[in-house]
């Protein structure tokens, strides 16, 4: 068995632990099954945006005759999108792949892999085994147990972002967020989109009343099916057939995403030959300090469940690398991390949902403001909700949230404010350029009652 100081099982935010520990110095080993650069890279949040960004070009020009310009799409070259967006990503993986064989330290161990002991892996023919071991294995797209849809060639979110040939009729599975954006990219480009959603709105993990304005804006531009479930999948013809659930009758696509959540990789890692504990979900239990239950083993990123952007892995991998290397032991903290949902609208949330607080029996006061009533709403000739949360004296900001343009933007600001001093003088005493968008966010925390 091969042993080495330290290893990594992940190339995201783990290579940077990786890295960091070679410089000093250490024997390293990264275990990383697929692409190098982890799933933010490859099949995430980069190639996403790339070709959401595409889609926001299309509905800019779709819609420029209400601001005077007369302007029409003589076609969609959906190949070359999709082409350049997968080149791009791949140039930057294998870029980073041939850094790191090049360096010769970190050992790349680029074969599906699990452990076979507490801090011991097999990986490929070889054993490997280290002193300290770091698990940022990330999650998967799940997949719901619909029979006959194991049987069908059913797009996943990973699939989706490489699939060139445009659909005609796209049907999803799913109300979250990757439902949402990818149904604005395919359908911004032109296809028809039709969403199968179980609830009674989308982006059911929002502030309720964020929810439910983004529910009500993108039904106007895609057939969404409410309280909606899928009894079986089969395909033939090159045509999906979906059976509704209680005489619902059946749909027919030539293409179906299920966006029904991620899993953990805990299982393909075998983490429970580690001894280390994982939730009822699968997802690695962690400490304030990262840590695991088993000593010498910390974990961090999506595989943890705790805010599951790459953004939070690129915090937790400061603290994680302080806390294994150094004697000065410095908690993870979540507070103040937000999150944005790139589809049209935009949603930007951070902090604390109206309802959590509800739930938790704690006292709060709200303000709200409508984009069309500030200066630059009458110039986008949009509308959106900015809503904003604080405590009972109506000083401390609990929670901000945005639904409408710009909002993956706007959000920083309450970021920046709630990582600040957290009180909402940050953002009521602040003189604004008027009329820029942010005055429309600042409305909101002056109709704080």
């Amino acid at each position: 068995m091969k042993k080495f100081d330290v290893l990594v099982i992940g190339s995201g935010a783990g290579l940077e632990v990786a890295s960091f520990a070679a410089e000093k110095g250490l024997s390293v080993a990264l275990v990383e099954e697929g692409r190098l650069g982890g799933t933010c890279l490859n099949r995430g949040c980069i190639p996403s945006k790339m070709l959401i960004h595409s889609a926001d070009v299309a509905e800019t020009i779709k819609s420029s005759q209400k601001f005077g310009i007369k302007s029409k799409i003589e076609g969609i070259d959906f190949t070359s999108i999709v082409k350049r967006v997968s080149e791009v990503v791949d140039t930057d993986s294998s870029g980073i792949e041939q850094a790191v064989r090049k360096s010769g330290n970190p050992v790349l161990y680029k074969v599906r892999s699990k452990f076979i002991g507490p801090k011991q892996m097999q990986a490929g023919n070889e054993q490997i085994e280290a002193d300290k071991v770091f698990i940022v294995g990330g999650t998967r797209p799940s997949t719901p147990p619909v029979p006959g849809l194991e049987d069908t060639p059913y797009l996943d979110s990973t699939k989706a972002l490489r699939l060139e040939k445009q659909p005609e009729h796209l049907v999803i599975i799913g109300g979250g967020y990757i439902a949402a954006e990818l149904a604005h990219f395919f359908g911004a480009l032109g296809t028809k989109i039709t969403i199968l959603v179980r609830g009674e709105r989308m982006l059911d993990n929002e502030d309720d009343e964020i929810a439910d304005w983004f529910t009500k804006e993108f039904s106007k531009k895609h057939k969404i099916l409410f309280k909606t479930e899928t009894e079986a999948v089969s395909y033939q013809d090159n045509r999906f057939i979906i059976k509704l659930k209680n005489d619902g009758g059946k749909l027919e696509s030539d293409q179906l995403l299920v966006a029904t959540g991620r899993t953990p990789n805990t299982d393909i890692l075998d983490v429970k030959t580690t001894g280390v504990d994982v939730d009822d979900k699968g997802y690695i239990k962690v400490n304030d300090y990262l840590e695991t239950n088993v000593d010498g083993i910390w974990a961090f990123g999506d595989i943890v469940g705790i805010l599951p952007f790459r953004h939070t892995a690129n915090d937790q991998v400061g603290f994680a690398i302080g806390n294994a290397f150094t004697d000065k032991k410095v908690p993870f903290d979540p507070f103040a991390i937000g999150h944005a949902v790139f589809s049209s609208p935009q949603v930007g949330g951070v902090g604390k949902t109206e309802q959590e607080l509800k739930k938790e029996g704690i006292s709060y006061k709200v303000g709200k403001a409508e984009l069309k009533d500030t200066g630059m709403g009458g110039a986008l000739q949009e509308n959106g909700l900015a809503k904003v949360i604080t405590d009972e004296t109506g000083k401390k900001i609990l929670g901000v949230h945005i639904v409408g343009p710009q909002a993956s933007i706007l959000i920083h600001e309450a970021i920046v404010a709630m990582k600040g001093n957290g009180t909402v003088d940050a953002i009521t005493q602040s003189v604004y350029i008027h009329p820029a968008l942010p005055e429309w966010l600042q409305r909101a925390f002056f109709d704080i009652g």
